[in-house]
């Protein structure tokens, strides 16, 4: 489940004798990008709501399209200009917003509903999953996105560091759910059986390097499907699962004998001196961002204003959050969009996150990040 690249898979190597130069390199991954992005994803069905969350509780699995090996003469000059073109952003009357549908596109709503009420200059398009939003994102078709933090680092490697990272806006969704009452701790986690989604991926590098910290060992099993995890706690109450919201929360109301005993999120701060654990952030087009500094500046305001209004009103975000299609019950969005950490972080303390959590991920597999870790460049200034 979720494979990433060896040294063989590469996307950008010799072919024989053929050598990529700059501009080749170029268009091959503007055509190619996407495929190799979903392989750095890193489980984001974990972080999609989707309609299984609130009923049969199903997820999507998500499938990892191989990596096009291309032995062909390179391409001329004159489509590598046309690709160029391709790339460039679309301007019109304002920005257009990228977003996961899930908890990344909660702290919208709000802007989304005074967008529509005020007609204010942008465009948001909410796509169900990172095979549909990536290729616009790349192609220039859209210039602002909400994406997982990690996947913000790749495209930042990918696009010739073309991206900047505005803020984090949803800090960790991961929840330890069992009917264990012994279980209130990491350090509670050792020797128990622990079943959770996102084998090589940041579930569980995250997980791993809390165990590490706290010098525990747990039994990981990997399914799957977050169901799957919560089909073994059915089986036997005292086993942990690792679950992702609104997935925790969902199970919790559907199985009254488990519990949420442990935040990730908070174990995470316990455990690196209390700095966050972020899991999406936005991000822009650099280029765009210094053509349309007061555009991007005005939605950083009116952003920040939305996730404020989601702090402040979970129940009208509740609402907002079923009319844009996130998730169909209000029940279940208010009792999930407190414990989906929706913030507004950015400046210092935002730097000071990501950096920590890019070094843990890159210790664990450096692919996770794009290969390096990012430059100063690739965190704005507020």
């Amino acid at each position: 489940m979720y494979p990433l690249l060896n040294e063989e898979g590469k996307l950008w190597q010799e072919s024989g004798k053929i050598i990529f130069t700059v501009q080749e390199e170029r268009m091959y991954m503007k055509r190619n990008l996407w495929k190799w992005l979903l392989l750095c994803l890193l489980c984001l069905g974990l972080f999609a709501c989707t309609k299984g969350g609130e009923s049969s509780t199903e997820a999507k699995k998500e499938s990892t399209p191989a990596v096009e090996e291309k032995s062909s003469s390179v391409e001329s000059s004159e489509n590598a200009e046309e690709s160029k073109a391709e790339n460039e952003t679309e301007t019109g009357e304002g920005p257009t917003i990228l977003s996961l549908k899930g908890p990344t596109t909660i702290g919208l709503v709000h802007l989304m509903e005074k967008s529509e009420e005020e007609k204010l200059p942008y465009q948001f398009q909410m796509e169900a999953s990172p095979d549909a939003l990536l290729p616009d994102f790349v192609a220039g078709k859209g210039q602002i996105a909400t994406v997982p933090a990690n996947m913000a680092a790749v495209l930042y490697q990918k696009l010739d560091k073309d991206v900047e990272v505005l803020n984090i806006n949803t800090l960790g969704i991961l929840y330890v759910i069992t009917g264990n009452e012994e279980v209130n701790s990491i350090a509670d986690l050792a020797g128990k059986d622990i079943y959770m989604p996102g084998q090589g991926a940041t579930p569980e590098y995250v997980l791993r390097a809390l165990l590490s910290k706290n010098n525990v060992e747990g039994n990981l099993n990997f399914v799957t499907e977050p169901a799957e995890a919560v089909a073994h706690l059915q089986v036997n109450p005292n086993d942990v699962a690792i679950l992702p919201e609104p997935f925790a929360t969902a199970t919790l109301l559907q199985n009254s004998n488990l519990q949420r005993k442990i935040s990730i999120t908070e174990e995470w701060k316990k455990s690196y001196d209390g700095v966050e654990l972020p899991t999406a952030v936005t991000i822009v087009r650099k280029s765009y961002a210094k053509e349309h500094p007061e555009i991007v500046k005005a939605f950083l305001d009116e952003e920040k204003e939305s996730i404020a209004a989601v702090e402040k009103d979970v129940q009208k975000t509740a609402e907002l959050v079923v009319k844009q299609g996130i998730l169909e019950k209000e029940a279940l969005a208010a009792k999930a969009i407190p414990n989906c950490n929706i913030h507004f972080i950015d400046g210092e303390e935002m730097k000071k996150a990501l950096e920590q959590y890019y070094q843990v991920l890159f210790a664990s597999n450096p692919k996770s990040v794009g290969g390096a870790l990012p430059e100063e460049g690739f965190y704005a200034e507020p």
